[in-house]
Protein backbone atom coordinates (compact mmCIF):
# COMPACT_ATOMS: atom_id res chain seq x y z
CA UNK A 1 0.00 0.00 0.00
CA UNK A 2 1.75 3.54 -0.55
CA UNK A 3 2.39 5.42 2.06
CA UNK A 4 -0.64 8.09 0.89
CA UNK A 5 -3.29 6.05 0.45
CA UNK A 6 -1.96 4.36 4.46
CA UNK A 7 -2.05 7.64 5.76
CA UNK A 8 -5.93 8.34 4.61
CA UNK A 9 -7.04 4.84 5.22
CA UNK A 10 -5.27 3.70 8.34
CA UNK A 11 -6.69 3.77 11.55
CA UNK A 12 -5.58 7.22 13.63
CA UNK A 13 -4.39 5.06 17.00
CA UNK A 14 -2.22 3.05 14.81
CA UNK A 15 -1.07 6.03 12.48
CA UNK A 16 -0.15 8.38 16.09
CA UNK A 17 1.66 5.53 17.56
CA UNK A 18 3.57 4.45 14.22
CA UNK A 19 4.49 8.52 13.54
CA UNK A 20 5.26 9.23 17.36
CA UNK A 21 6.90 6.78 18.92
CA UNK A 22 9.85 7.53 16.24
CA UNK A 23 9.63 11.32 16.52
CA UNK A 24 9.77 10.90 20.49
CA UNK A 25 12.72 8.83 20.21
CA UNK A 26 14.52 10.58 17.54
CA UNK A 27 14.05 13.80 19.76
CA UNK A 28 15.11 11.99 23.24
CA UNK A 29 17.84 11.25 20.97
CA UNK A 30 18.31 14.97 20.02
CA UNK A 31 19.36 15.90 23.56
CA UNK A 32 21.76 13.17 23.88
CA UNK A 33 23.69 15.69 21.76
CA UNK A 34 24.43 18.42 24.68
CA UNK A 35 24.78 15.60 27.10
CA UNK A 36 27.07 13.51 25.80
CA UNK A 37 29.09 16.60 24.95
CA UNK A 38 28.99 17.80 28.49
CA UNK A 39 30.03 14.40 29.48
CA UNK A 40 33.24 14.12 27.79
CA UNK A 41 34.05 17.58 28.28
CA UNK A 42 33.79 17.67 31.81
CA UNK A 43 36.38 15.08 32.44
CA UNK A 44 39.09 17.23 30.56
CA UNK A 45 41.95 17.48 33.11
CA UNK A 46 42.26 20.75 35.08
CA UNK A 47 39.80 22.91 32.98
CA UNK A 48 36.62 20.41 33.04
CA UNK A 49 34.71 22.89 35.10
CA UNK A 50 34.95 25.55 33.81
CA UNK A 51 34.73 24.33 30.25
CA UNK A 52 31.74 22.53 31.32
CA UNK A 53 30.13 26.09 32.36
CA UNK A 54 31.16 27.24 29.09
CA UNK A 55 28.66 24.48 27.27
CA UNK A 56 26.05 25.09 29.58
CA UNK A 57 25.84 29.37 28.99
CA UNK A 58 26.00 27.64 24.85
CA UNK A 59 22.51 25.69 25.23
CA UNK A 60 20.16 28.52 25.40
CA UNK A 61 21.58 29.87 22.05
CA UNK A 62 21.82 25.98 20.59
CA UNK A 63 17.85 25.76 21.33
CA UNK A 64 17.57 29.21 19.31
CA UNK A 65 19.20 27.89 16.76
CA UNK A 66 17.18 24.60 16.58
CA UNK A 67 13.90 26.62 16.95
CA UNK A 68 14.41 27.99 13.70
CA UNK A 69 15.12 25.10 11.92
CA UNK A 70 11.91 23.77 13.84
CA UNK A 71 9.72 26.99 12.82
CA UNK A 72 10.78 26.24 9.10
CA UNK A 73 10.41 22.40 9.57
CA UNK A 74 6.96 21.78 10.98
CA UNK A 75 5.60 25.16 9.09
CA UNK A 76 6.55 22.88 5.76
CA UNK A 77 5.70 19.57 6.37
CA UNK A 78 2.31 20.70 7.51
CA UNK A 79 1.96 22.46 3.78
CA UNK A 80 3.51 19.05 2.59
CA UNK A 81 0.91 16.66 4.17
CA UNK A 82 -1.85 19.08 3.17
CA UNK A 83 -0.66 18.86 -0.75
CA UNK A 84 -0.01 15.26 -0.32
CA UNK A 85 -3.59 14.68 0.59
CA UNK A 86 -5.37 17.10 -1.89
CA UNK A 87 -2.65 14.56 -4.38
CA UNK A 88 -0.61 17.25 -5.35
CA UNK A 89 2.91 15.22 -5.32
CA UNK A 90 4.35 18.08 -7.59
CA UNK A 91 3.52 21.24 -5.04
CA UNK A 92 4.44 19.32 -1.49
CA UNK A 93 7.89 18.75 -3.34
CA UNK A 94 7.74 22.79 -4.84
CA UNK A 95 7.21 23.23 -0.24
CA UNK A 96 10.26 20.93 0.22
CA UNK A 97 12.67 23.04 -1.90
CA UNK A 98 11.75 26.29 -0.23
CA UNK A 99 12.40 24.74 2.79
CA UNK A 100 15.38 23.89 1.43
CA UNK A 101 16.43 27.10 0.35
CA UNK A 102 15.17 28.62 3.33
CA UNK A 103 17.02 26.66 5.69
CA UNK A 104 19.97 27.64 3.79
CA UNK A 105 19.51 31.18 3.92
CA UNK A 106 18.40 31.18 7.22
CA UNK A 107 21.63 28.93 8.53
CA UNK A 108 23.92 31.28 6.78
CA UNK A 109 22.46 34.24 8.06
CA UNK A 110 22.78 32.58 11.72
CA UNK A 111 26.63 31.58 10.96
CA UNK A 112 27.53 35.20 10.09
CA UNK A 113 25.98 36.84 12.36
CA UNK A 114 27.34 34.27 15.16
CA UNK A 115 30.99 34.02 14.07
CA UNK A 116 30.88 38.09 14.30
CA UNK A 117 28.82 39.09 17.57
CA UNK A 118 30.29 35.49 19.66
CA UNK A 119 31.44 37.36 22.39
CA UNK A 120 28.79 39.87 22.83
CA UNK A 121 26.48 37.31 22.41
CA UNK A 122 27.68 34.62 24.95
CA UNK A 123 27.86 37.45 27.35
CA UNK A 124 24.48 38.40 27.15
CA UNK A 125 23.81 35.00 27.92
CA UNK A 126 25.85 35.26 31.22
CA UNK A 127 29.33 33.95 29.95
CA UNK A 128 32.08 35.53 32.68
CA UNK A 129 35.42 36.04 31.61
CA UNK A 130 36.96 32.99 32.70
CA UNK A 131 34.06 30.85 30.98
CA UNK A 132 33.81 32.92 27.37
CA UNK A 133 36.98 31.50 25.80
CA UNK A 134 35.80 27.71 26.11
CA UNK A 135 31.98 28.85 25.41
CA UNK A 136 33.37 30.93 22.12
CA UNK A 137 35.22 27.62 21.09
CA UNK A 138 32.34 25.69 21.55
CA UNK A 139 30.25 27.83 19.87
CA UNK A 140 32.50 28.38 16.75
CA UNK A 141 32.01 25.10 15.91
CA UNK A 142 28.18 25.31 16.51
CA UNK A 143 27.98 27.92 14.29
CA UNK A 144 30.06 26.25 11.71
CA UNK A 145 28.05 23.51 11.55
CA UNK A 146 24.59 25.41 12.28
CA UNK A 147 23.51 24.33 8.41
CA UNK A 148 24.19 20.90 8.91
CA UNK A 149 21.87 21.01 12.04
CA UNK A 150 19.26 22.84 10.32
CA UNK A 151 18.91 21.04 7.88
CA UNK A 152 18.89 17.76 9.57
CA UNK A 153 16.31 19.06 12.09
CA UNK A 154 14.24 21.01 9.59
CA UNK A 155 13.95 18.42 7.10
CA UNK A 156 13.57 15.66 9.00
CA UNK A 157 9.35 17.14 9.91
CA UNK A 158 8.98 16.82 5.72
CA UNK A 159 10.06 12.88 5.64
CA UNK A 160 7.85 12.13 8.33
CA UNK A 161 4.98 14.37 6.75
CA UNK A 162 5.78 11.99 3.57
CA UNK A 163 5.12 8.98 5.74
CA UNK A 164 8.45 7.67 6.76
CA UNK A 165 8.92 8.44 10.56
CA UNK A 166 11.35 5.36 10.49
CA UNK A 167 13.84 6.71 8.12
CA UNK A 168 13.71 10.36 9.97
CA UNK A 169 14.04 8.84 12.86
CA UNK A 170 17.12 6.66 11.99
CA UNK A 171 18.71 9.75 10.53
CA UNK A 172 19.21 11.29 13.98
CA UNK A 173 20.33 8.43 15.52
CA UNK A 174 23.27 8.09 13.25
CA UNK A 175 24.14 11.49 13.64
CA UNK A 176 24.15 10.99 17.61
CA UNK A 177 26.06 8.25 17.36
CA UNK A 178 28.28 9.54 14.87
CA UNK A 179 28.60 12.59 17.70
CA UNK A 180 29.68 9.94 20.50
CA UNK A 181 32.13 8.50 18.57
CA UNK A 182 33.89 11.35 17.19
CA UNK A 183 33.34 13.45 20.55
CA UNK A 184 36.02 11.84 22.28
CA UNK A 185 38.12 11.81 19.22
CA UNK A 186 38.41 15.72 18.94
CA UNK A 187 38.08 16.66 22.13
CA UNK A 188 40.70 14.85 23.97
CA UNK A 189 43.00 13.92 21.08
Amino acid sequence: MNRQKLLGEEKISKLLIQFSVPAIIGMVVNTLYNIVDRMYIGNIPDIGGLALTGVGITMPIMTIIMAFGMLIGVGTSARISLKLGEHKREEAEHHLGNAFVLILITSVIITVMGLTFMNPILRLFGASPETEIYAAQYMQIIFLGTIFNMLSFGLNHSIRSDGNPKIAMFSMLIGAGTNIILDPIFIFY
